[in-house]
């Protein structure tokens, strides 16, 4: 880098580069920053570095390639001393005098010295990641502008599902309902089910390029930690108008799978559609109840349709058992904090069977929307998880032997093979620990333009339908679904109502879901 603004680009800013030698080391093409366009993030975290002539801001960001910001000679500071913790906003234009060094210019927001140590951490890690929590002013405009009533208009082409029976099941302190779940007997199969899943349709809300689009895309997906979140979509589409609360209409993009008694989808059709979800329910309510114990659903109804539900589920997750899926069992750590946001201490769950109820049908309806993707050659991003590498598997084997486990793991080329594995330590001492090394031996899922199936399901095809609130490559699929619902040949469409789905697409959202988690 030269003398001038390239030197101090950062982590994730969106900038526009020189190429001036295409053959470089290994045949790598090299080039040279040429403008920053765009921040990853407006704020960052940085110390205070003051002398009589000059303040500076240090970020605590080790690696953010950003050695310092000038801070603007209009900023009244006295009170804070070098040193003091502070958060920073990128100023458009610098506004520092001195021509001693080409950095960019910053404006205190305020300081963080008296602020809370677990406030300070949460604010921490967000610096280190770049996760960005404020939408720009633009995008929140833009979504004041859709109604707040949503209305059935029958000229629109939805299918008015508001006559079934939907319910939300999720955690005690979900604000965001992106699914919704209704179960009737088929009675075309003996034994058989329609499985509704609908799904929010953020698609109809969010249009490619606008200005809520283009800062979900730098999200990728919603952040959550133990207190607090961070939503890729603006609170009013996230927790309001996407969000599929009782009693109210709601947009959705809904996939009717008719499933025989064993647990094959017979047929589907998907479908832009209007529900009115009848309960919002809660995970331990319905585990209690479908547990046989006291529970505080008493609608009969209700009853009746989570006992159709409790049915079909375990269909479904019989068929998968059968075919291969592998069935890892961890405990999930939940965080205990009081009033004053303090952690009072660590405790552990399992997957209730409510829990499992909802993700056997998310499930299905992943697998059927990516077949249905697949089949109609529709530009979209697949859930990909490789077969395990080799390597990873010899090592594995070797650290197994060492806890007195002989077993051949090269044979783990089938996801059944894990199962038998699993089945063989389970009664161990040390199961939990060699449950999570044999999980860090299969590759990690990733998303890609092309299926490839999911090895740890053993699903021939996967793709992510069910979360466009939360995460974008759902999104993506949504817009691919409705765009082939409008029009018989998606590939042929050449304006802007389909983004391009290609390999950096599918990159970068894999790279965003490894930052959040």
């Amino acid at each position: 880098h030269g003398e001038n603004e390239q030197g101090f680009a950062m982590e994730g800013d969106l900038v526009e580069i020189e190429i001036f030698r295409t053959r470089g080391f290994r045949g790598k093409s090299k080039g040279e920053i040429v403008k920053i366009l765009e921040r990853a993030s407006r704020e960052i975290l940085a110390r205070l570095k003051r002398t009589k002539r000059e303040t500076v801001a240090v970020p605590v960001h080790r690696n953010s390639g950003l050695p310092f910001l000038w801070i603007a000679e209009e900023d009244d500071l006295p009170e804070l001393e070098s040193g003091t913790l502070v958060e920073v906003e990128f100023l458009e234009e610098k506004k520092h005098s001195k021509k001693t060094s080409p950095a960019p210019s910053g404006r205190v927001l305020r300081a963080l010295e008296n602020t809370s140590d677990h406030e300070l951490g949460f604010q921490l890690i967000l610096n280190e990641n770049m996760i960005r929590t404020e939408y720009p002013q633009e995008a929140l405009e833009y979504v004041k502008k859709f109604s707040q009533q949503v209305r059935f208009d029958s000229a629109s082409g939805r299918r008015d599902l508001r006559d079934l029976d939907f319910v939300t099941i999720d955690g005690k302190t979900a604000r965001d309902f992106d699914d919704a779940v209704c179960v009737i007997p088929d009675s075309e199969f003996s034994g058989g089910f329609r499985l509704f899943v609908a799904i929010a349709d953020v698609a109809h809300y969010v249009r490619p390029e606008d200005p809520v689009d283009q800062e979900a895309l730098i999200r990728g997906t919603s952040v959550y930690f133990p207190t607090h979140a961070v939503p890729m979509l603006p609170e009013e589409l996230s927790n309001n108008l996407c969000s599929l609360r009782p009693n109210v209409n709601r947009l959705t993009l809904t996939c009717e799978m008719r499933i025989d008694a064993f647990g094959e989808v017979v047929g589907y059709s998907i479908s832009e559609s209007i529900i009115r979800s009848r309960a919002r329910l809660i995970y331990e309510d319905v585990a209690d109840l479908l547990d046989g114990k006291s529970s505080s659903i008493r609608d009969p109804k209700l009853q009746a349709n989570l006992g159709k539900m409790r049915k079909l589920a375990k269909i479904l997750e019989n068929k998968r058992i059968k075919r291969g899926a592998v069935q890892f069992s961890f405990a999930e750590e939940v965080f205990e904090f009081d009033a004053d946001q303090q952690m009072t201490g660590i405790g552990r769950s399992y997957q209730s069977s409510a829990m499992k109820l909802i993700e056997q049908f998310m499930l299905e309806a992943n697998e059927t929307v990516a077949r249905h993707c697949v089949k109609n050659r529709m530009p979209a991003l697949y859930r990909v998880h490789d077969r395990p590498d080799m390597r990873k598997l010899q090592k594995l084997q070797q650290t197994f032997f060492r806890f007195g486990v002989r077993t051949s793991l090269a044979k783990l080329v089938e996801p059944k093979c894990f199962n038998e594995v699993i089945e063989q330590i389970q009664e161990l001492p040390h199961f939990e620990q060699l449950q999570i090394l044999l999980l860090r031996s299969m590759a990690l899922a990733v998303y890609q333009t092309t299926n490839k199936g999911h090895f740890g399901l053993a699903a021939e095809y996967y793709a992510h339908f069910t979360s466009p609130i939360r995460r974008y490559p759902d999104l993506v699929v949504h817009r691919a679904l409705k765009e082939k619902l409008h029009h018989d040949q998606v590939s042929k469409i050449k304006d802007k109502r389909l983004p391009i789905v290609n390999s950096e697409l599918a990159e970068q959202c894999s790279q965003q879901e490894r930052r959040a988690e």
